[in-house]
């Protein structure tokens, strides 16, 4: 998700110099999972209170692949994930999985890794740089971008999942990466504000088509949906967009980002577009074709939040008390507790806001 972090900090991203953008789905790996009755509701009226993950009902484990501490959780399978490092972000591929991994002896070195679901690991890439991941909706193929401090220079790799073959490679400058499927990649162009630009680089053909003269921040190919930088003074307004049509605009907004669409893309799950903190604040359940909100979840919660089906999605959070757990809640914003409880202090400095517990949902 996270997917903006120029936008703003969080606990696994303060080497993140640059967007983290959406990208599709990844293969299906659960079936949708059925709320109890008993719920946490936010209530008719006036603000939501923040989310205690201790005073929710227990529900099913989540319906997506995810990890807890160094164990990958597939359904009944197990598999031992990477031995070092602070894990950030997991995806579903081809064969396996792929962890990213802050290295917590090195500050400021990242590696990806390939782990196959019989838990053999071969290495995908490592710098002392931020690395941004995207998957295809097949999960056939995996795009890296090595983000560069300077936030200039920029090396994009293209390889396929399972066997970890490189297929194309690029040295660019002002490029963020936003989508990728198995024949080509979905790029946000700009230098210093001026002459924004998106192109589908065609990997395999080796051409590049431009897409339209606004520079993408993320992308669901899937749904068929691109978020444009639509700011020239770099702040955080966006313009929401049909990716076969860029220029049909769905909405426009400072306020919010659509972190997520729902698998039938009906709507998206959405938080603040800035919000300083190592967590946020708010997580809300909008129209997936005009952002207008249906429901909303406050409190200490994570950066990341994932569908599990058309009517969940999962993420985590904290009490002011410390208590954390992975939640589940329904399009209306009923949650409850998909997880144990883990006793996480609340960070000291009030700025940091949020302290993640020891587990990662698996990304689309």
């Amino acid at each position: 998700m996270s997917v903006f972090a120029r936008h703003r900090r969080g606990p696994r991203r303060l080497a993140h110099l640059a967007a983290t953008a959406l990208v599709a789905g990844v293969l299906p790996v659960a079936l949708p999972v059925a709320l109890p009755v008993a719920l946490a509701s936010p209530g008719a009226g006036g603000d939501v209170p923040h989310l205690d993950p201790a005073a929710l009902a227990r529900g099913d484990n989540p319906g997506v692949v995810y990890l807890v501490r160094n164990t990958i959780r597939d359904g009944d399978l197990r598999v031992p994930a990477t031995e070092r490092g602070q894990h950030d972000a997991i995806w579903v591929v081809d064969g396996g999985y792929l962890l990213r991994d802050l290295d917590v002896g090195r500050p400021g070195w990242t590696k990806v890794t390939y782990v196959s679901r019989t838990g053999e690991r071969r290495p995908v890439a490592r710098t002392h740089a931020w690395i941004d991941v995207q998957v295809s909706p097949t999960g056939r193929t995996v795009a890296t971008q090595v983000m560069f401090p300077v936030g200039i220079a920029t090396r994009l790799d293209v390889s396929r999942a399972r066997s970890g073959r490189l297929v194309a490679h690029r040295h660019l400058e002002h490029a963020q990466l936003a989508a990728v499927t198995d024949t080509k990649v979905l790029i946000g162009r700009r230098a210093r504000w001026h002459d924004p630009a998106t192109v589908w680089w065609n990997f395999e053909r080796g051409s590049w088509r431009r897409v339209y003269d606004e520079a993408a921040i993320g992308a669901d190919v899937r749904n068929d949906r691109v978020v444009f930088d639509n700011n020239p003074a770099g702040e955080f307004c966006t313009r929401v967009a049909i990716l076969s049509r860029p220029g049909r605009t769905l909405w426009r907004t400072c306020r919010i980002y659509p972190h997520q669409w729902s698998p039938d893309g009906t709507r998206a799950i959405a938080t603040c577009s800035y919000f300083d903190a190592a967590g946020t604040a708010r997580w809300w359940v909008i129209d997936g074709r005009t952002a207008a909100r249906q429901a909303k979840v406050a409190g200490r919660l994570d950066w990341d939040a994932v569908w599990e089906d058309d009517q969940h999605f999962l993420t985590a959070a904290q009490s002011d008390a410390g208590k954390s757990a992975i939640v589940r809640c329904d399009i209306d914003g009923n949650c409850e507790r998909a997880s144990p409880i883990w006793d996480v202090p609340v960070p000291p400095d009030p700025s940091l806001y949020y302290a993640s517990p020891p587990a990662v949902l698996a990304r689309p």
